[in-house]
């Protein structure tokens, strides 16, 4: 297969747009239900309803990766996300928030990433050669990285403009010009399937990428860090909104500015991302950045001014964006392409797991009383002890 690189960026600039309106939808969300309601347990149990199809979804969205032409996926999921978008943006411009309207309205949106998230990723070795892989991966994540910077000002800006309901209509629109976008990709090496052929090989597929995922010792230590320590991050994450804007009492320009500033540091892990990756053993960095961003989450217990805040969440956010670059590229190092869509969607569904119940505990523990303080040792001791527990495992010894 011939192999043009200059169509990778096709690829990342798709990314771009549509993560541009993902920032103005978690923005706008948890503003908006914190506006009419006040209540951290709804916004933090909005923000885990959004990683359910994770979960449920992902082993599909690897088979679909597996046996469907890529390019075709996710142009069309693209489209459904932008129907989806409006069917959130008419369940929110209501006075009073339906919540079991909402939730539903979110798990539709939410559903397309785990379907497509396999064909993003397992596209890469169609457009790219083996060799640029860690720096194609540091790329995606310098875009994300920079957005982790940019998007908290510029969505916290269009929000207070717009309002949160209006905003949501960019986010509509990135959906619609990112499948544009996608158009320019090649045509996928993958035959197309004739349908009822795609679902009779479903089952066979799932049972095939799951056996592999579990097989690979390495590879599945891997996820199960990250089960750990997507459970701690998000406690705090989900309720990061609450935090600044109800328990702190900053405007939410002051809590886009943290969040702004948190950003630096994953835009640094992106730009070195691919050389360090290339240097260091994988079991190594991936358990000592995460022992790292633990004890970094400890420290936000030492401060509430908001720009020390962003300097820890930036500390936070290098060593997490360390982790995401080296696991990736290690999967796409040590899994043969043909098995590729579905040990991605298997390990996503693993560590993706946690976030959910994470999301919904951190809340729990606010709607009961608890300080925001609790949740973050907890999420802090969480973290350290899910990177000390990879050091021993066969991740830790992986050379």
């Amino acid at each position: 297969m011939h192999i043009n690189h200059s169509k990778f960026r096709y690829l990342w600039l798709s990314f771009l747009v549509s993560s541009i309106g993902d920032w103005l939808y978690k923005l706008a969300i948890p503003i908006i239900i914190l506006e009419k309601t006040g209540s951290a347990y709804h916004a933090a149990t909005t923000f885990g309803v959004f990683f359910i199809p994770w979960v449920l979804f992902s082993l599909l969205g690897g088979s679909l990766a597996d046996n469907y032409a890529k390019k075709r996926i996710l142009i069309i999921g693209n489209l459904f996300a932008s129907l989806a978008g409006l069917f959130l943006i008419f369940i929110v411009m209501n006075g009073t928030i339906n919540f079991s309207l909402l939730y539903v309205a979110v798990f539709v949106l939410a559903s397309v990433d785990p379907l497509i998230h396999p064909s993003f990723q397992s596209v890469i070795p169609e457009v790219i050669t083996s060799d640029r892989f860690a720096n194609a991966n540091a790329t995606i994540q310098t875009i994300d990285n920079t957005l982790s910077i940019l998007g908290p000002l510029m969505g916290g800006s269009i929000v207070t403009l717009l309002g949160g309901s209006n905003a949501l209509w960019l986010d509509v629109g990135s959906y619609f010009l990112a499948a544009v976008i996608l158009l320019g990709l090649p045509k996928s090496s993958t035959k197309q399937q004739p349908m009822a052929q795609m679902l009779k090989k479903l089952c066979k597929d799932i049972v095939e990428g799951a056996q592999y995922s579990f097989q690979q010792r390495v590879i599945f230590s891997g996820s199960m860090m990250f089960l750990f320590t997507n459970f701690a991050l998000n406690m705090f994450e989900a309720n990061f909104i609450f935090y600044m804007t109800q328990s702190l009492h900053y405007p939410v320009i002051d809590a886009t500015i943290a969040m702004s500033i948190g950003g630096v540091g994953a835009l640094f892990a992106g730009i070195i991302g691919g050389k360090v990756v290339n240097q260091f053993r994988a079991g190594f960095l991936l358990s000592s950045s995460t022992v790292l961003a633990g004890i970094s989450t400890l420290l936000l217990l030492l401060s509430t001014n908001y720009v020390y805040i962003g300097i820890v969440l930036g500390l936070i956010s290098f060593f997490g964006n360390i982790n995401v670059i080296t696991y990736f590229t290690l999967r796409q190092r040590t899994v043969p392409k043909e098995m590729l869509g579905r040990v991605v969607s298997v390990t996503r569904m693993v560590s993706y797991a946690s976030i959910p119940v994470g999301s919904w505990f951190g809340g729990l523990l606010l709607n009961h009383g608890q300080s925001m303080l609790v949740v973050i040792l907890l999420a802090g001791i969480i973290r350290t002890l899910a990177g000390i527990g990879a050091k021993f495992s066969p991740l830790g010894k992986e050379e």
